[in-house]
């Protein structure tokens, strides 16, 4: 059964039909079963148009191309402190400007840029209007028409240089006369410059940090329990400081360490001025050492034995050197001595002959108590051109020394003997 509350909704609903269709009724009816009899044509042109009009305010029954196009793009477009949403057909963010009446000023911002497409669907619009705002960076004031709303850009905006690190106050000016101004104003404090030198890399780096140890923490440098900074942890951080981080490591090696032999010299008489003979041959030692040893930043500083074992000592090599002195009576005896170091040094093989001819007359043991040997060297001449107490009366020696000599400074040590040979 049907209740007379559902009869009333139902009168009312078929009265708001009608009256939307633009027939007007006579009367709603209490009762169901009271409504005038209605020819069945008229009443089933009524129907379709009830359903019809339904269909199209719930949107179940399409419109025309144009009517969906426009419903396509949702448009909410917020500007001076308004936000409204409607739909369109632009085309572009510039167009939904222009169609509404939006002008933008010199330092205006549209979110996204005018040129922008409008897709379908829903798509926001932003407008954001310049405003003043005093800029402060230390000792600098600038004030500036932006539209900016983040201070890091409202700075940029202003000419100042900024970094990722540096951090801003955004508040309004309480002091008109002190600041000269009145409005937003926004506060640049300035990341601190240092230069941080650690693993290897130097560079300079930005931080907000108070301290060297909150700057080691926030830059995620981790400190090994034996690294050490330049700078105590609870020192304050200021700008241009220099700080380093030295790697501190400790290890325990072993290593095979040779101990090379010593050579020991005696002289033997028995053998010429230049001959040696080995009556002892050298034998290497060795040890197994066991080091703790420091490093910082890769490069040792500190070494310490801990063990030594399978020590091994070296065995000295002992050489025998001769000091008997060649002699043969005559010049001719060394003349092919004489002409090897000659042609070496660009000699004349002749003059050198003719010099030892005056000097010694070939006989490498001559001396005078003051001058030795085949050219009669005193000690400082003799010491002059490398030679040594031991091998001032090797003949061998002497005419390699005298023909480098002769070849570098000429033979003024021997103008004494000049007279005897000059005409060689």
């Amino acid at each position: 059964m049907v209740n007379q509350n559902g009869w009333k909704n139902k009168s009312a609903f078929l009265t708001k039909r009608l009256t939307i269709l633009g027939n007007k009724p006579s009367s709603v009816y209490k009762w169901a079963g009271q409504a005038p009899a209605k020819p069945k044509l008229f009443g089933l042109a009524v129907a379709i148009i009830i359903l019809v009009t339904y269909a199209i305010a719930s949107g179940h029954l399409p419109t025309t191309q144009k009517a969906y196009a426009d419903s396509a793009k949702v448009v909410s477009l917020y500007s001076d402190g308004q936000k409204r949403i409607f739909t369109t057909d632009a085309t572009t963010v510039g167009e939904v400007l222009a169609r509404t009446n939006i002008k933008l000023g010199p330092h205006d911002l549209v979110e996204p840029a005018a040129n922008t497409q409008i897709p379908a669907g829903f798509f926001n619009i932003n407008v954001y209007r310049a405003r003043p705002v005093l800029v402060v960076d230390g000792a600098d004031k600038t004030m500036v028409n932006t539209a900016y709303a983040s201070p890091h850009l409202v700075a940029q905006a202003a000419g100042i240089k900024t970094y990722p690190e540096d951090d801003y106050t955004d508040t309004y000016v309480t002091n008109f006369v002190g600041d000269g101004a009145v409005g937003e104003k926004v506060t640049v404090i300035p990341a601190k410059p240092i230069t941080l030198s650690v693993d290897g890399t130097t560079k300079t780096v930005r931080t907000q940090a108070p301290t060297v140890g909150q700057f080691l923490a926030g830059a995620n440098i981790k400190m090994g329990k034996e690294d050490t900074t330049s700078m105590p942890l609870d020192a304050p951080v200021l700008p241009g400081d220099d700080l380093t981080v030295t790697r501190v490591s400790d290890v325990t090696v072993t290593q095979h360490e040779v101990l090379p032999y010593a050579t020991k010299t005696d002289k033997d008489p028995d053998l010429y001025v230049g001959q040696s003979q080995t009556t002892q041959a050298g034998v290497n030692g060795g040890r197994d050492v066991t080091y703790h040893i420091r490093y910082n930043d890769g490069t040792e500083v500190e070494r310490d034995i801990l063990n030594v074992a399978n020590l091994v000592n070296p065995v000295s090599q002992i050489v025998q050197v001769g000091t008997k002195v060649r002699f043969a009576g005559s010049i001719e005896y060394w003349r092919a001595d004489v002409q090897a170091a000659a042609a070496a040094n660009g000699v004349d093989p002749n003059l050198m002959l003719a010099i030892m001819s005056c000097e010694s007359n070939g006989n490498a043991a001559a001396s005078n108590g003051t001058h030795f040997g085949l050219y009669q060297y005193d000690m400082t001449t003799w010491a002059g051109v490398g030679g040594t107490s031991s091998n001032i009366y090797d003949g061998p020696t002497q005419i390699t020394k005298t023909a480098w000599k002769i070849a570098n400074y000429g033979t003024s040590p021997w103008n004494a003997s000049k007279s005897c040979w000059a005409n060689y």
